[in-house]
């Protein structure tokens, strides 16, 4: 059977198909298996993916109707089954599976769904459940395939020891000091830099880390894009603590310099769900999105949040991401920088890293 994978958007929604690609791939070996991406950041999380036979990358959101239609032309009829992977609600993606002409397209059936975002379109779809994680929503998906208890697995990212041993030499120099990540950033798509905790209270944390462990060096990750958050941080912690921003090539340098970090500390981002990957001690930072879909998988961790009686707020649709009860992400804004560190000693203490 030959199935695709439509593109998924974020780092994260990418890695959190990985687990259910595993254990469809190990219960029908025979299966051939194509990712498209239409991202770097996204074809770069699948690169070496022992479980996906074909990643095909291009650049969809950029080249055109005309020539991605073309492009497509070559995939048409290639296909027995296409998945939408949890979440792919828009009209976008349920029209790029329908153009490679499968015999048929599995999915969700979204509870906030519109009859314009073509989710009718697929011939087989189960029902959007807010209780599960994402993890387990695409693992559901398995029962097409006959699959239905599979085993439940970590995200999977695998890096080479080339890419392990550039890292390794980065961070030598830092020797045996508590080696600290955050990530202040996310992704802006569809208004999501909203949440974003505040970076001044980034800046708090650091001088509360400083008080605490003398020796940490703090190191700020994120892409070109962040380069300000990094540098508004860096300026903030200045004859406080010692800070590393991290510039690197691309996502994978990144994971590989992450790997060697002792805890990491992150806004709800497709890094957070990278350091989950890497099986980090992570303390995750929520607002108006749910911890129970989208918390770190598969790792030890604690989620922060201020728990407003508005939130989580936020549900997978087309809309961009807006505050309805009108307090200006509140649930950010006032979410206290020593709420975080008393996450951040508890889980440092629970991994033996103190």
């Amino acid at each position: 059977m030959k199935i695709a994978i439509t593109p998924l958007y974020g780092i994260g929604d990418t890695l959190l198909f990985t687990p259910a690609v595993r254990a469809l791939k190990e219960e029908h070996p025979d299966y051939n298996i194509t990712a498209f991406t239409f991202f770097k950041t996204t074809r770069d999380i699948l690169e070496n993916n022992p479980y996906i036979d074909e990643i095909v990358y291009y650049p969809m959101l950029t080249a055109g109707k005309l020539k991605t239609l073309a492009f497509m032309r070559r995939y048409m009829l290639r296909f027995d089954v296409v998945i939408n992977f949890y979440p792919s609600n828009r009209r976008d993606y349920n029209l790029f599976a329908v153009m490679m002409l499968p015999r048929k397209i599995i999915g969700h059936d979204y509870i906030n769904s519109r009859f314009t975002d073509f989710n009718f379109m697929k011939s087989w779809r189960i029902k959007e459940d807010y209780s599960l994680h994402v993890v387990e929503e695409n693992l559901n998906l398995l029962r097409f395939f006959g699959i239905d208890n599979p085993p439940i697995y970590p995200l999977q990212l695998f890096l080479t020891d080339d890419e392990i041993d550039e890292a390794a030499g980065f961070v030598r120099k830092f020797g045996g000091r508590l080696k600290v990540g955050i990530h202040p950033g996310t992704s802006s798509f569809k208004n999501h830099e909203k949440r974003r905790w505040p970076l001044e209270k980034f800046v708090e944390f650091g001088k509360i880390l400083a008080e605490r462990h003398k020796d940490a060096v703090l190191f700020i990750f994120g892409g070109p894009e962040e380069a300000p958050l990094k540098e508004f941080i860096a300026n903030g912690l200045a004859d406080t603590i010692e800070v590393v921003p991290v510039n690197t090539r691309g996502i994978r340098q990144s994971a590989a310099i992450m790997s060697f970090m002792d805890i990491f500390v992150s806004n709800d981002s497709g890094l957070m769900h990278i350091a989950a990957a890497l099986k980090l001690p992570t303390v995750a930072i929520f607002g108006p999105t749910n911890p129970t879909w989208v918390r770190p998988w598969g790792t030890k961790h604690r989620v922060v949040r201020l728990g407003l009686p508005c939130s989580p707020c936020f549900y997978y649709s087309p809309k961009p991401l807006t505050c309805p009860a009108g307090l200006d992400f509140k649930c950010l804004r006032e979410l206290d920088a020593q709420m975080v560190y008393d996450a951040f000693q508890e889980l440092l203490d629970e991994v033996g890293k103190t």
